[in-house]
C-alpha cells in the first residue's frame, strides 16, 4: 500500500474505513482528514508531554484505509491489553495521566475547538493504545468498530510487520533480590546476543555469594522466550557455622583458628536461667532468638529484657548479657494471691466469689466510667496522662508493638493504627528533612494497588518472608489495603528497595510513613474579631438553613475539649484511632478551633466566634499522638468518618514542605507532576471509597506558601481543597495557591473556640478549610445527595472573586441559593485580578506568577532508581542554590 512519511514519525498499523462507524468530525469530515485542526487544539491546551498520544493519522483514498503513525521508538511498542505484571502497571500509569491531561484540556475549551478534542477521546480502549519507551499512543481514535461486522476490536487493527521481541526473564533465587523491580524481566529482538549491560544487578543476602546464572546467559542469542536463575554458594563464615551444628571438635587448637567467642548471659537478682548460661559463637556472626536461654523471673517480677540487646549484636568479643526486671505492681500481686485462693474448695471459695461479685458491682455503679476511669462529657472521655523516665508527661494513647504472631495473621478489627509513641513514652526515630515532610526512620508503609488484592495474605507472606522478631507489623487496614511494618532503622532503605522481590506473589508499593503537621498557628493579631462571619454572608446564609441534625461534619484533628459550650449536646461518634474508642486528648487546641469553625454554637457570633453549620452534628476524630499525626493515623481516621456516615469531613493536616518556596513554580510544578506519586495513589483510593459513600473530603490546601498541586493528597478530584485569603481578599502570607485549589475561604486571624472553655484566634489554611466544611454541611441539609463534583461547581460558581492565583471566595447564601437553583454546571476559569502593588502581604506577587512550561524527563526514576522523593527534591533544591551561586558569580564586585 501506499504510504507517506511524517518527520519523527513510524508507521505502527493501519486500519479499514469500513470497519468502522460513528466518526467524530468537524463539518462533513471525520476527525482523521482534519488532524491539522486536531493538533492545533492539542498544542494549546495540552501538556507539551502528551501532544503525541493521539497517533497521526494518514488517509489512503486509493485503499480507503488510514495509516498510523507515532513517534519513532527503541522498544517494540505492544498493546497495553497484552502486557502483563508490573510493565503494565507503569503503562496504566502513564496512561491514566495522559487522559487525565486530555480531560484537563477540555475543561477551558467551549465552542468547536471543545467539539474536536472531546471527539477525538470519546472512544479510548486498551485494544488501540501502543506502550513504548515510557510513552503510551491510541489509535483509531475519534471512531468506534462496527459491531455488526466484529465482535472484537483486536480484528479491526492491522499491524505491519514490526520486529518480534521475546521476553527474558531473571529469576533471583531463593538467596537474593535484585536491586530495581524492573530488573526482573526484558524484551530483546529475535536473534539479538545478551551480554553482561543485560544483566540485572543482584542484592545478595547475608551469608551467601553469587554464583552464576542458569543457564549462562552472556552470548546466548534470543530465539524464544527464556528464564535465567540466580545461583549461589555459601559464604565461608556460614560453612563455617555449618561446622558447629556437627559433633564437637575435640582440639581447641583447631576451634582457636575460627575466631571463636563466648556470649554469657548472667540471670541477675530477681530470676535464673532455664537452660546454657554461655554460647561460643564466630567472630563478625550474630545472636539468633532461638540461641537464648529462657529466663524464669522470681515470684513478684517479670523480665523486661537484657541489659544489651543480644539480638543484632555483632561478635567482636566475649560479650555478657544481664537480665532485667520489672517489680510486679501490688494489685496484680493480690491478683495472683487471690487466683489460689478460688482454686480451693469449701464455703470459703463460694464467699470470695460472692465478695468479688459485690465489689465489682458497687465499683460500676460508683464510676460510671470507661475502661480508664475517666468520665464521659458530651460524648468524649478525657485521656489519661503517664510520666515517663525524664519527668515528661504525655498523653497516654498506647504505643507501637507487633499486632500478629510468627504466621502473621491480622485481628478480626478492619483496622490498628500504631501511635507514634514508644513504649513507656519513648520517642522514635525520626528524619527531618528541610523542604520534604519528616518520616519516621523505623517504619515503612506497604500499599496494595489493586484494590481486590488480600492485605491479610500479604500480612502472612511477610512474615513468612521476614520471620524474625525485628520485622513486626504495627498496623493496617483491611480496605484501603495496606500495612505498616516496624524494623531496625538501619534496615530501612535496604528493605524498601528489596520488599517486592521477598514477597513476588502480591503487587504493593513500598513508601515511608510521614509524619503530618497541623495547618494552622495562633495568631499575631486580635482586632476584628468576626470579621471572617460578615465575609462570607454567614448570617444571609442562616436565613435559608442553619444545618440539620441528620448532617454530620467530622473534624480529623488533634482532639477536641468535649465540655466547651459551643458543642453542648451535638457530639457524636468521637474516636480516637489510637485507642480505638471514645477517648480523646485536648490536643493543642487545634482540633477544637476547626470544629468549633465548622458546626459550633451560633450563641458567641456577637463576640466573633460561630459554627458555620450550628444545627449539624460534630463527629471529632483524633489522628494526633502527642503532637504528632503518622499518615496511616490520618488515613485510619478519614476512614472511621467515611464509614461513620460523615456527610463532610474537614482535614486541617498535611504534610510539611516548609523550605520549598524557594524553588520557583516551574521547578515546583515539576515536582507536583513527578514527586510523591504513590501517596497520590493511596489518597485517590481513600477519596474514591469516600465518593462511593457520598462523603465529601475537605482538604487544607496547606500553609507552605507554594504550588497546592504539591501535598499530594490535593491532587484528586475527589475531594475539595481550601486555599486562604484575608480581609482584603488578597492571599494570605502562607496559603498554597495555584493548581489543585479549589475555593477559598478567609484564613487570617480567625476568631473561634479553645480550650478551657475561651476563645482565640488562628492563622492558617487550616481555618479557612472548616468554613467551607460547615457550608457544605448547610449545602447538604438542603440536598444531601450532593456529590463532591457539584459541590466544587456549585462553590467556584457561587464565590467571590478575590485577587491573585486564587480560586474564588466561599460565599455561604450564594452557595446555598446554588443548590436551590441547581448551580452545578461546570463553570468558567475567572480572570485573574493581580494583587495591587504595595499591597496584600510579603509574598502576594508569587500568587500571580503563572508556570512557564519546562520539559519533564518521562520517568525520572529510571535514570535514578534508589532515589526516594525525598533525595529528589533535596537534589533540586542544591540544584536551585548552585544555579543562584553560579549566577551571583557573574555580578559585578561592589
Amino acid at each position: 500500500m501506499a504510504g507517506h512519511t511524517f518527520f519523527g514519525k513510524q508507521k505502527l498499523c493501519y486500519t479499514e474505513v469500513s470497519d468502522f462507524t460513528d466518526y467524530q468530525g468537524i463539518g462533513h469530515d471525520p476527525l482523521y482528514k482534519r488532524y491539522d485542526s486536531v493538533a492545533s487544539v492539542v498544542k494549546r491546551v495540552v501538556p507539551e508531554k502528551y501532544h503525541s498520544f493521539l497517533a497521526t493519522p494518514e488517509y489512503i483514498e486509493d485503499s480507503d484505509q488510514i495509516c498510523w503513525h507515532i513517534d519513532k521508538w527503541d522498544e517494540t511498542p505492544t498493546r497495553l491489553s497484552e502486557l502483563q505484571g508490573l510493565k503494565k502497571s507503569e503503562y496504566e500509569r502513564i496512561k491514566s495521566e495522559t487522559i487525565a491531561a486530555y480531560n484537563a484540556a477540555l475543561q477551558v475549551l467551549e465552542g468547536e475547538d471543545l467539539q474536536i478534542l472531546a471527539g477525538a477521546i470519546r472512544y479510548i480502549d486498551d485494544e488501540r493504545i501502543y506502550c513504548t519507551d515510557n510513552k503510551v499512543f491510541v489509535v483509531a481514535w475519534g471512531m468506534t468498530p462496527d459491531t455488526r461486522q466484529h465482535k472484537v476490536i483486536g480484528s479491526v487493527i492491522h499491524e505491519y510487520n514490526l520486529v518480534k521481541k521475546y521476553k527474558i526473564t531473571f529469576d533471583a533465587g531463593e538467596h537474593g533480590s535484585f536491586s530495581s523491580k524492573m530488573d526482573s524481566a526484558i524484551l530483546k529482538a529475535e536473534k539479538y546476543v545478551l551480554s553482561a549491560r543485560d544483566l540485572p544487578n543482584i542484592i545478595v543476602d547475608n551469608g551467601w555469594d553469587f554464583a552464576g546464572w542458569i543457564p549462562e546467559p552472556i552470548g546466548h542469542i534470543v530465539n524464544e522466550n527464556i528464564s535465567f536463575t540466580a545461583e549461589y554458594n555459601k559464604t565461608a563464615e556460614v560453612q563455617t557455622l555449618d561446622k558447629q551444628i556437627a559433633p564437637p571438635i575435640s582440639d581447641e587448637t583447631e576451634e582457636d583458628k575460627e575466631q571463636m567467642f563466648t556470649c554469657h548471659f548472667l540471670a541477675g537478682e530477681h530470676g535464673t536461667i532455664n537452660g546454657s548460661p554461655s554460647i561460643r559463637k564466630i567472630e563478625g556472626s550474630h545472636l539468633r532468638a532461638d540461641e537464648l536461654p529462657l529466663v524464669m523471673p522470681h515470684s513478684g517480677y517479670t523480665f523486661v529484657g537484657w541489659s544489651d540487646s543480644p539480638l543484632n549484636c555483632t561478635i567482636d568479643g566475649d560479650k555478657t548479657f544481664v537480665a532485667m526486671y520489672d517489680k510486679v505492681p501490688w494489685y496484680k500481686r493480690g491478683w495472683l494471691w487471690l487466683t489460689g485462693l478460688f482454686a480451693g474448695k469449701g464455703c470459703l471459695r463460694w464467699l470470695l466469689w460472692l465478695l468479688l461479685f459485690l465489689l465489682v458491682m458497687w465499683l460500676l455503679l460508683w464510676l460510671l466510667r470507661d475502661c480508664k476511669g475517666n468520665h464521659a462529657v458530651n460524648g468524649v472521655v478525657p485521656v489519661d496522662t503517664i510520666t515517663c523516665p525524664d519527668g515528661r508527661v504525655i498523653d497516654d494513647n498506647g504505643w507501637a508493638r507487633p499486632i500478629t504472631g510468627s504466621d502473621g495473621t491480622l485481628p478480626d478489627n478492619g483496622s490498628i493504627v500504631a501511635p507514634i509513641m514508644g513504649e513507656g513514652g519513648t520517642d522514635i526515630p525520626v528524619i527531618e528533612q528541610p523542604g520534604v515532610p519528616n518520616t519516621i526512620a523505623n517504619r515503612l508503609f506497604l500499599f496494595m494497588e489493586d484494590e481486590n488484592d488480600n492485605v491479610e495474605a500479604l500480612a502472612k507472606d511477610f512474615k513468612a518472608a521476614y520471620p524474625e522478631d525485628r520485622y513486626s507489623i504495627i498496623g493496617y487496614d483491611k480496605e484501603v489495603k495496606l500495612l505498616v511494618i516496624q524494623m531496625p532503622a538501619d534496615e530501612r532503605d535496604r528493605m524498601r528497595q528489596t520488599l517486592n522481590s521477598k514477597i513476588p506473589n502480591h503487587k504493593f508499593i513500598v513508601f515511608d510513613e510521614e509524619i503530618y503537621e497541623l495547618n494552622g498557628r495562633i495568631s499575631s493579631q486580635s482586632a476584628d474579631k468576626g470579621w471572617h462571619l460578615d465575609a462570607i454572608h454567614l448570617k444571609q446564609g442562616w436565613s435559608i438553613t442553619k444545618g440539620s441534625r441528620d448532617i454530620k461534619i467530622a473534624v480529623v484533628d488533634d482532639g477536641i475539649e468535649a465540655s466547651h459550650p459551643m458543642f453542648k449536646g451535638r457530639i457524636v461518634d468521637a474516636y480516637n484511632v489510637f485507642t480505638q474508642n471514645n477517648t480523646l486528648s485536648l490536643g493543642e487546641g487545634h482540633g477544637t478551633h476547626t470544629a468549633a469553625l465548622a458546626g459550633g454554637s451560633a450563641d458567641y457570633y456577637s463576640q466573633g466566634a460561630s459554627g458555620v453549620a450550628p444545627e449539624c452534628m460534630i463527629m471529632p476524630i483524633q489522628v494526633f499522638d502527642n503532637k504528632q499525626c503518622p499518615l496511616s493515623a490520618l488515613i485510619a481516621g478519614v476512614m472511621y468518618a467515611v464509614h461513620h456516615d460523615a456527610d463532610v469531613v474537614n482535614i486541617s493536616i498535611g504534610p510539611s514542605f516548609k523550605g520549598l518556596d524557594a524553588l520557583p513554580v516551574e521547578q515546583q510544578d515539576q515536582i507536583a507532576k513527578q514527586q510523591f506519586k504513590n501517596v497520590e495513589k493511596l489518597w485517590t483510593r481513600v477519596c474514591t471509597l469516600a465518593a462511593s459513600k457520598n462523603c465529601v473530603l475537605v482538604f487544607a490546601a496547606g500553609n507552605d506558601d507554594i504550588l497546592s498541586s504539591v501535598p499530594p493528597q490535593n491532587r484528586n478530584l475527589s475531594a475539595i481543597v481550601v486555599a486562604a485569603v484575608d480581609k482584603n481578599l488578597y492571599p494570605t502570607d502562607f496559603t498554597n495557591y495555584g493548581p489543585c485549589s479549589d475555593i477559598s475561604a478567609p484564613g487570617k486571624n480567625i476568631y473561634s473556640a479553645y480550650p478551657h472553655g475561651s476563645f482565640q484566634s488562628f492563622d492558617g489554611t487550616s481555618m479557612a478549610a472548616p468554613l467551607v466544611t460547615g457550608t457544605i454541611a448547610l449545602m447538604k441539609s438542603l440536598k444531601k445527595d450532593l456529590t463532591t463534583e457539584q459541590v466544587r461547581n456549585c462553590l467556584y460558581n457561587t464565590g467571590a472573586d478575590v485577587y491573585g492565583w486564587m480560586p474564588p471566595m466561599v460565599l455561604v447564601d450564594e452557595a446555598l441559593q446554588g443548590v436551590k437553583a441547581g448551580k452545578f454546571f461546570q463553570p468558567k476559569a475567572r480572570i485573574m485580578k493581580p494583587v495591587p502593588d504595595g499591597d496584600g502581604d510579603r509574598s502576594a506577587t508569587r500568587h500571580t506568577t503563572p508556570i512557564v512550561e519546562v520539559p519533564v524527563s518521562p520517568n525520572p526514576a529510571l535514570d535514578r532508581p534508589d532515589e526516594t522523593d525525598y533525595d529528589a527534591i533535596r537534589r533540586k533544591i542544591a540544584e536551585y542554590k548552585e544555579k543562584i551561586n553560579e549566577l551571583e558569580k557573574l555580578l559585578p564586585k561592589k
